[in-house]
């Protein structure tokens, strides 16, 4: 077996953070029946800055960076925190999570297309059929039988903000490379927080009924679980494994994303699962598969 198919820590930190991510969107769909998306969206990020600035000033023995690589920076958190999270939380919020679930995972074919257009990157036919063959499965994770989707009017314009969180994603992912190269993953991962932190400022207050007086003990839970899992560990794991892997490879995991939404959706939302799901997580394994060895 090549060192390229070889199950390493850097696939099981991928694995754990995609986990993380998934268990987020019962979580934030909760969150939000209380608080506005914007409003939850700046929490998450303010929080995950308060938890890893401090970490990072005590790890790091430089908090300083180029002017050139500051700019640079501001342009990722403008893509991985400020209009991911704004695209996602809103177009959550309006759609359902079977269909947030399944447009998040096209992220794939969106870095899959910037490598090879922008930055000119090898891109081999067993990745391309991974990703092909991974998109199969998580469509039928995410549908749960072989019957045509359910795409009305009421969630499309959810849908449509949704693309757009995938797709500032997959720019996010394959830009941070250049980064990676001269940066610690712990060094950008908290200076993408904390200038998300500062573009987000003005949206944190609540203009729900209650504001964030009026928030139950769960929405509160809620919020300090996503914030601090998946905006703190999850996004450290996923810089680390770009620095590892490259961008390619990293996104690929976000095919796993689905499965664990819904294995979390099952207690949390009432969900259930068909065989056709379970065989769609067979599939999205395969295709992972494909892809990592190419």
């Amino acid at each position: 077996m090549s060192d390229k198919q070889k199950f390493s820590l850097t696939d099981f930190s991928l694995i754990l953070a995609t986990v993380i991510w998934g268990s987020d969107y019962p979580f934030a769909k909760i969150a939000m029946q209380e608080i506005s998306p914007l409003s939850f969206s700046a929490a998450r990020t303010l929080l995950a800055a308060a938890a890893l600035f401090p970490f990072f000033l005590k790890q790091e023995p430089s908090w300083k960076v180029s002017r050139r690589d500051f700019i640079y920076l501001i342009v990722l958190a403008c893509f991985g925190t400020f209009l991911n999270r704004i695209c996602w939380s809103v177009g959550l919020s309006l759609s359902t999570t079977a269909n947030a679930a399944l447009l998040m995972t096209t992220s794939p074919l969106f870095v899959l297309i910037t490598s090879a257009v922008l930055f000119r990157a090898s891109v081999t036919w067993r990745a391309t059929a991974g990703i092909l063959v991974a998109f199969v499965g998580v469509f039928l994770v995410i549908r749960g039988d072989l019957k045509g989707w359910d795409w009305s009017s009421d969630h499309f314009l959810g849908d449509l903000i949704l693309l757009g969180a995938a797709l500032s994603w997959a720019l996010f992912t394959a830009l941070a490379k250049f980064l990676l190269k001269d940066y610690s993953s712990l060094k950008v991962t908290a200076y993408v927080m904390a200038i998300g932190s500062v573009l987000f400022l003005s949206f944190l207050p609540n203009d729900k009924p209650g504001g964030w007086s009026g928030i139950s003990g769960l929405a509160w839970f809620s919020v300090f679980y996503v914030g601090l899992s998946g905006n703190c560990l999850a996004y450290f794991l996923w810089m680390k494994g770009i620095q590892n892997i490259g961008p390619l490879r990293t996104i690929l995991y976000s095919y796993l994303m689905p499965i664990t939404a819904i294995a979390f959706s099952i207690p949390l939302l009432g969900e259930t699962v068909t065989g056709a799901q379970a065989w769609g997580g067979l599939i999205v394994f395969l295709g992972i598969f494909l892809a990592r060895s190419g």
